[in-house]
């Protein structure tokens, strides 16, 4: 009796390892695929850098125009874009903080301006601005992916003028040149580029890999007649961003 338990008991041994050695060693290739599937993505995150001191400074040229008369308000000026912290919020999103620093020439001291704050995911990167958030970035970039950007954004007033809007990438991966500075890599992000005869609705940012956002170009104009928008009479603002240091 007890030699055959044991003959059940080692066959029974035998069959398992049979039947179980294979699946385990399917089990084993199909996670090693995935893994490698995984690892062979390239998501280009570098293009929205997060180090903590990381910074990007800027030269600013800015148009405002808010009144009758249509007159404008011209200015000059450096801006600096500092990672100075981490937290999480209450939804236990990891933040990240930017700090902005201002000066009015090159020769003075910089000068605390706001903060704004940044929200990195797998799939896309969140970027706060004045309490209005912003999708900046999708992951991965290709040509002519389109994403809703203002999705976060209230669409009742005064905010009418960022509804509608079309995020695409224009180009990805491409050498640019700025400032003396020659990327090997960048792309570039059109959010809204429309206009009429009376309105015209633009911001186009382009990213650097390893850098970050090196240059930007926001207009939101309103007018009466019917002349060129770089001439003419006009409300709203012009503004131009573009880098010219980082580390």
């Amino acid at each position: 009796m007890i030699y055959y338990r044991q003959m059940i008991s080692y066959r029974l041994k035998h069959l398992v390892a049979f039947y179980l050695l294979p699946f385990a060693i399917c089990v084993l290739l199909f996670s090693c695929k995935d893994e490698q599937d995984t690892l062979d993505i390239d998501y280009k995150y570098g293009y929205f850098r997060l180090d903590s001191g990381h910074y990007v400074t800027y030269d600013v040229d800015s148009i405002f125009s808010y009144n009758s008369s249509f007159t404008k308000d011209t200015a000059h000026y450096q801006l600096m874009e500092v990672v100075t912290d981490t937290f999480y919020d209450n939804l236990n999103q990891l933040n990240y903080e930017l700090t902005l620093y201002r000066r009015e020439d090159a020769g003075l001291p910089w000068v605390f301006d706001r903060k704004w704050f940044v929200i990195k995911t797998q799939y896309n990167v969140q970027k706060i601005e004045d309490n209005l958030r912003f999708i900046k970035l999708v992951f991965q970039p290709e040509q002519n992916k389109a994403w809703n950007g203002n999705l976060y954004v209230s669409t009742a007033e005064p905010f009418r003028d960022y509804q509608n809007w079309d995020y695409h990438y224009e180009s990805v991966d491409v050498p640019y040149s700025i400032n003396g500075f020659s990327l090997d890599s960048t792309l570039s992000v059109s959010e809204v580029n429309d206009s009429s005869f009376v309105n015209k609705r633009l911001r186009k940012e382009i990213y650097a890999k390893n850098a970050g956002m090196i240059y930007q170009e926001f207009e939101i104009k309103t007018k009466q007649t019917v002349t060129s928008w770089d001439t003419g009479d006009w409300n709203g603002f012009s503004i131009r961003m573009r880098m010219i240091d980082h580390n």
